[in-house]
């Protein structure tokens, strides 16, 4: 029997991991991320930074390239692209999240802010975060707003949360 139940464990963690990288592997980069970008045997173009609030990261002989909306195999592919024109013959980069940036809660919490994002994160994990639920929200309408285009939609308690997610917590009617 105990045995039965680990397994159960293991596979329940392995189904959350999956459903967690697949997210990510879509990612889009935003403003608050921090990347590292390395050219390989190009050290003096490797670079770690953060994208700024107008979507852009500064990169030696390129200047400044835009990155918000981009995958990380996007952005490989475009910086590749932008140093084969007229500075090396073969780039190879290659690009690792160096941080995520923050999620945001608010409404109906205690303490409501924003948070370092950590892998596998569910909503109710943030609620818990956040100092949980005041007294008058409700516990059910929970919303997410995720994504460049801001789609909203309504969250449930075991709801994977992303980094740059803004969550909001209603007041209840009754």
């Amino acid at each position: 029997m105990v045995r039965l139940l680990l397994l159960c464990c293991v596979l329940l963690s392995a189904a959350l991991n999956a459903n967690t990288v697949s997210l990510l592997q879509g990612y889009q980069f935003g403003p608050g991320d921090t990347i590292k970008i390395s050219v390989y045997q190009e050290a003096d173009l490797s670079v770690t930074a953060q994208i700024s609030q107008q979507g852009f990261i500064d990169m030696p002989l390129l200047g400044s390239v835009k990155m918000t909306g981009l995958t990380q195999q996007q952005a490989k592919e475009q910086l590749e692209a932008l140093l084969r024109d007229g500075y090396l013959v073969a780039p190879s980069v290659s690009i690792t999240i160096d941080s995520y940036r923050p999620f945001f809660i608010y409404g109906e919490v205690r303490n409501p802010g924003s948070y370092a994002y950590q892998p596998d994160i569910t909503l109710e994990q943030a609620i818990a975060l956040s100092g949980g639920l005041q007294d008058r929200a409700s516990r059910q309408q929970w919303f997410i707003q995720r994504g460049v285009d801001k789609t909203t939609f309504v969250a449930q308690s075991d709801t994977v949360i992303l980094p740059g997610d803004v969550i909001k917590i209603d007041k209840s009617f009754f």
